[in-house]
């Protein structure tokens, strides 16, 4: 037989107040955990809200542990996986990058890239730009690409008129 599971909640967390932070969550991971104590708070055993948000028994209990140590704070601040790599550039860096992007500066990552390497002397790789960009919230923009056997005058002629010559008709 399993032992029954205490847990002191907040005044402020009432099942409502849970349900609705966890229906308004828009990041998968805490949703998931929301979720799981607004089960628990309705009465759920640990192992029914395990199968019914599809984890581990563990991570209930330590998504419990979690919300014991410092509430919901401390549930919504913790991240899978660690903290990452840190950035190479600094936060004043970051900004003078998103800066110069604002004013239309880049026009590819790659000048990005150039110009990131010439001012700061920091190296990133072509697949490490697509990363950091969408980070800074920067979103180049660039025309779409035209064919090198493109006729503008052809193409003039055609939206005036189409083609030029008639279909034949299908009887």
């Amino acid at each position: 037989m399993t032992r029954k599971v205490v847990i002191t909640w907040a005044a402020a967390d009432t099942t409502a107040a849970l349900h609705a932070q966890y229906r308004a969550e828009r990041e998968p991971e805490v949703r998931t955990r929301l979720h799981a104590l607004w089960l628990l708070r309705q009465g759920e055993p640990p192992a029914a809200v395990a199968a019914a948000v599809g984890v581990g028994l563990r991570s209930v209990h330590r998504w419990l542990q979690w919300y014991r140590e410092g509430g919901l704070a401390q549930v919504r601040s913790r991240r899978k996986g660690g903290p990452g790599k840190p950035s190479f550039l600094t936060p004043a860096q970051e900004r003078q990058v998103v800066a110069e992007a604002a004013q239309g500066v880049f026009g590819s990552a790659q000048a990005v890239r150039d110009w990131i390497e010439e001012r700061f002397g920091v190296v990133y790789t072509r697949d490490s730009m697509y990363t950091l960009l969408p980070r800074l919230g920067i979103r180049l923009k660039v025309p779409r690409p035209r064919h090198a056997k493109t006729d503008p005058q052809a193409q003039a002629t055609w939206k005036k008129g189409g083609s030029g010559r008639a279909w034949p008709r299908s009887a």
